[in-house]
């Protein structure tokens, strides 16, 4: 059996996965040049490293003072 080369592109339905939501948004952060995808035929690709990109840009991180649902 072969071993199984890294994948570096994902389909929309597998980013989608990964980000718990629908492939619907994934094509609307293409669509709207916030995620960047080749489209090959009927289909876009993203690479490993662009989504990553977009998950780094995109994370935010909570107030030091948020603690319990309370800003003191």
């Amino acid at each position: 059996m072969k071993p199984r080369a890294n994948r570096l592109y994902l389909t929309t339905g597998e980013v989608a996965a990964r980000l718990a939501v629908n492939p619907r948004a994934v094509k609307w952060l293409i669509r709207t040049q916030q995620l960047v995808a080749q489209r090959i035929n009927e289909e876009f690709l993203i690479e490993v490293s662009d989504l990553a990109a977009f998950i780094t840009a995109n994370t935010v991180t909570p107030h030091p003072k948020f603690e319990g649902g309370v800003i003191e």
